[in-house]
């Protein structure tokens, strides 16, 4: 793989609702879909007439997305729970308030911190998302992987071959139906030539 083109799904209802992320199987919104139906746009765009795996996570507001980018781009999508949020366990389904009362004590390391019960730490998420990614790498030179703010935070760690060291101390702003565009250079080096760009979104 010489390129990898990171999107964040697009706005989702459990944040209207004030529900948890993570696990939780939410969908999008009126707003979400506009926000898909542009970064489809600007995806064609980007792509140009370079062929590409689409690759979502299997929970319903990024196959919502995947989805709505497939029609505009021509790509066919496929789902995989490696791609998945991190697990928020038992808060899945939660109001953030009902989370925030079965929050575990904070341990350290932080990146092993379980936050609710049957949750995943840091570094399990992590693991998985790496695994999954490495595991398409020989695919095609080019995906699009459709996944959520956490899950991309590691999927970026993973492109730029970040150790554990980083996992607690790098992060990315990753929004709604941001593209991130993920390549090698000319030199070999693993470049971040696009971050968290929302500029294709001003209309929605």
């Amino acid at each position: 793989m010489k390129e990898l083109v990171l999107i964040r799904h697009g706005h989702a209802d459990h944040e209207t609702n004030s529900l948890t992320g993570g696990w939780t199987d939410s969908h999008l919104t009126s707003l979400g879909k506009r926000q898909a139906a542009a970064t489809g746009q600007a995806l064609t765009g980007l792509l140009g007439k370079r062929t590409a795996l689409l690759i979502s996570s299997d929970l319903s507001r990024a196959q919502e997305t995947a989805t709505i980018l497939a029609e505009l781009t021509g790509l066919r999508p496929r789902f995989h729970i490696g791609l998945r949020e991190f697990c928020n366990g038992q808060a899945a389904g939660q109001t953030r308030e009902q989370a925030k009362q079965m929050e575990l004590p904070l341990t350290h390391p932080t990146v092993d911190w379980v936050p609710y019960p049957e949750a995943e730490s840091w570094r399990t998420m992590t693991h998985r998302v790496h695994t999954y990614l490495a595991s398409i790498t020989g695919e095609a030179e080019t995906a699009v992987v459709i996944t959520h703010a956490n899950a991309g935070i590691a999927a970026i760690h993973w492109w730029l071959q970040l150790g554990e060291k980083a996992w607690s101390s790098v992060s990315f702003q990753l929004d709604h139906c941001s593209i991130t565009h993920l390549t090698i250079n000319g030199w070999g080096e693993r470049t971040i030539s696009r971050l968290n760009d929302v500029s294709h979104l001003s209309g929605c």
